[in-house]
């Protein structure tokens, strides 16, 4: 895959900070569609809070249709993100679209 960029910050670091404004850079240069993002993250808040700090940015720089367009990025949690791509994607992978998080005896008992 090209053009992938992967930071790795502790808490406070600056990473929403930082990255809302890379974003908004390259979407409002047009290096960059709302829908070509994918963006995970661990918490279902921390996806929530990047998305609405990056349309914030945008509503700043008077990008608004960006604004709204950023609803089509794939930003979320991991898993969420992860299992997007399965539900697209489900034929090349020869699986069933009917998946769900395993239980955590279920996870017991299999480890």
């Amino acid at each position: 895959m090209r053009n992938i960029t992967y930071y790795n910050a502790g808490a406070g670091a600056g990473k929403t900070y930082t990255l809302t404004n890379i974003l908004a850079d390259k979407i409002q240069s047009g290096e960059l569609k709302p829908k070509q993002v994918i963006l995970t993250t661990f918490t279902e808040a921390a996806a929530a809070e990047f998305r609405e700090r990056a349309k914030q940015e945008l509503y700043k720089r008077h990008c608004y249709d960006e604004a709204l367009a950023l609803d089509q990025a794939m930003i979320g949690t991991v898993h969420s993100v992860a299992n997007s791509f399965i539900q697209k994607f489900w034929y090349y992978l020869g699986i069933s679209t009917d998946l769900s998080v395993m239980t955590k005896e279920d996870a017991e008992f299999y480890l």
